[in-house]
């Protein structure tokens, strides 16, 4: 996965977060009893802020781990009070909830987010409460077959005062392995996200005859789960989902930091909406993300955000025109290379047909703040009709 500073921070967070569990579960015994109290049900409130922000920002699958959490924490923590025995618990019910959560988890990775209020959201959310539904059937229940099965012994190794089978250790183990390649091999934000809830929640099953480290290690899961939400409705609002650079918002925002001295490029993709209707949307997305990544290479100290449509704007903060037209004429020839190869449809394929390499190029437009444009509104009309003197002498230019 590509170390950004974006991605650092998430995982110092997450280290103070494991910290922050390591001290409270250490220094447990030092606490009152109102301490312990809020100890005891915080990872209730955090799931409850979980859910809420998960329905704000529609992240169904972050609500269906919350609400499996939840509902799994209330069966194991109160089962006396849903007339549960002792033996049924750590045979049955324990062993159950230890498999179904990092099975489900599995399962999430690999469901589309569909809203949660749609008919597949609120299908998920009633398998979710059947599943435990069932596990508090099969727990009431004193002659099932179910102990042997989920205590079978294939290693013969013991781990003193661990209550986990070997069963649902393994799974948990595999459930890792998954997350780790798909997060950090195959560059999946998602997944390496859950790296750490999993850790938390391997830990609060290890403590789960300490109901306050087990709520400590929950709370954390929570937390992370949270924090993910938080860091995906920013990239919503931030990033451009396309093309994975910064979006409109972002540029306004810049736009309100910038001094008295800066340059404004705008910029267009030649021809776009002919090369859209020949080749068709799919490959005009490519053609998007090829352009912009090459964008954000520019040189000169600029910053590339997207408009929106085909547009493309660069910041250049602290610079005059005259020092970045030689970056942007950089720029254009560096498009005007970056060819694109188009794979031929099943039907071509089929008759013979081979990949194409395409080209486009772009034209841009630039201004700089000065007395007849004095903030980056009018900078930014100053560049859009730089660009449009940019098409008049017939494209794949620079003007200003």
């Amino acid at each position: 996965m590509k170390i950004t500073f974006k991605t650092a921070l998430s995982a110092i967070i997450y280290i103070l977060i494991f910290l922050g569990c390591y001290f409270l579960i250490k220094n447990m015994s030092s606490f009152s009893p109102p301490v312990m109290l809020v100890i005891e049900y915080s990872s209730y409130v955090i799931f409850g802020i979980g859910m809420i922000l998960s329905i704000r920002f529609n992240q169904g699958r972050v609500f269906l781990m919350i609400l499996l959490l939840g509902l799994s924490q209330l069966l194991l923590n109160y089962y006396p009070k849903f007339s549960i025995s002792a033996t049924s618990y750590s045979e049955v019910l324990y062993p159950l909830i230890c498999l179904l959560i990092p099975l489900n988890i599995v399962i999430f990775t690999r469901l589309k987010e569909r809203g949660l209020f749609s008919l597949w959201g609120k299908i998920r959310i009633a398998l979710i409460v059947i599943e435990l539904f069932v596990i508090y059937i099969i727990a009431m229940s004193n002659h099932s077959p179910i102990p042997k099965i989920l205590n079978y012994t294939f290693i013969n190794l013991s781990f003193e005062k661990m209550m986990m089978n070997q069963t649902a250790l393994t799974l948990f183990i595999l459930t890792f392995i998954f997350l780790i390649m798909k997060g950090f091999v195959k560059n999946s934000v998602f997944e390496a996200r859950l790296v750490g809830v999993m850790i938390s929640l391997f830990a609060a099953l290890l403590f789960i005859n300490d109901q306050l480290s087990f709520s400590i290690c929950l709370s954390a899961a929570g937390l992370m789960l949270i924090i993910g939400i938080i860091e995906d409705s920013y990239s919503m609002a931030y990033v451009d989902e396309l093309t994975g650079i910064p979006a409109r918002r972002a540029l306004r925002e810049n736009l309100m930091k910038l001094g008295n001295k800066y340059v404004i490029a705008m910029i267009d993709i030649d021809f776009f909406k002919k090369f859209n209707d020949k080749y068709g949307h799919d490959v005009g997305d490519d053609v998007l993300k090829l352009v912009a990544s090459n964008l954000v290479t520019v040189t000169g100290g600029g910053k590339a955000f997207r408009y929106g449509g085909e547009e493309f704007t660069i910041l250049f903060p602290g610079k005059s025109i005259n020092d970045v037209i030689p970056h942007l004429e950089s720029l254009r020839e560096q498009v005007s290379k970056a060819g694109y190869t188009r794979k031929p449809s099943k039907a071509q394929k089929s008759k013979g047909g081979n990949s194409s390499q395409l080209f486009v190029t772009i034209s841009i437009g630039v201004c700089e703040k000065s007395s007849k444009f004095k903030d980056p509104d009018e900078v930014i009309k100053g560049a859009d009709k730089a660009l449009y003197r940019a098409k008049k002498k017939g494209r794949n230019c620079v003007s200003k």
